[in-house]
């Protein structure tokens, strides 16, 4: 269930907000968030407790076309996939033989960034504070302002205007680093890519 809320919160953040100029790191944030319509990238996924100890490791492609359509395709280390078209968000699971199909409307209610897919300004659901450079990347904090939110915190890494770092931080301290590698931006990306077709024999619960 955490992965299926990161995965999420991720999507909704990149689908929902409009920009404002200010400080570099988050001038480079808004600029990506104004102009990106499509994205394809490599990932790796980590989630360390509270001690910084590893407790899961993950990889795979992610592809994103705003707004509503994205893709988790998680290959390491067995198959996920998480896909959405807009209107429908299919969980596949291979190990369980399973896929979920909820309704795109009642995931974004649930969310645990409260996004909402609307056009925002990040001021009006997060702080934002400018963290400087560091590992070759201008850092930006985003803290949400609704406290009830699963994640305290969220800083994102940028270089060169686009995404490469995503760090959560939960009420629990578990921290969830996503890495992006060999990014694609602004592709054209058919629609058809976005929905899901169930293997055979896959069991299919929800709003199907």
């Amino acid at each position: 269930m955490k992965l299926i809320k990161i995965c999420l919160s991720l999507c909704l953040f990149i689908v929902s907000f409009t920009t404002q100029a200010n400080g570099q790191g988050r001038a480079q944030l808004e600029n990506f968030l104004k102009n990106t319509t499509s994205m394809q990238a490599k990932f790796q996924q980590k989630l360390l407790d509270q001690q910084g100890f590893l407790l899961q490791q993950s990889a795979g492609d992610f592809t994103l076309k705003r707004p509503g359509r994205f893709i988790w395709d998680y290959l390491i280390p067995y198959e996920q996939k998480i896909v959405s078209n807009g209107k429908k968000i299919w969980i596949y699971d291979s190990e369980l033989e399973q896929v979920s199909v909820k309704k795109y409307s009642q995931v974004l209610t649930g969310a645990p960034i409260i996004l909402l897919d609307q056009n925002k300004k990040l001021d009006e659901d997060f702080a934002v504070s400018d963290q400087g450079e560091k590992d070759n990347l201008q850092w930006v904090l985003l803290i949400p302002k609704n406290t009830e939110n699963d994640f305290k915190e969220i800083e994102i890494g940028m270089s060169n205007n686009e995404l490469r770092v995503m760090q959560f931080v939960d009420n629990f301290e578990q921290r969830t680093t996503i890495e992006f590698e060999h990014l694609k931006i602004n592709d054209q990306l058919d629609d058809s890519l976005f929905i899901f077709i169930p293997p055979p024999g896959t069991d299919v619960v929800g709003d199907y």
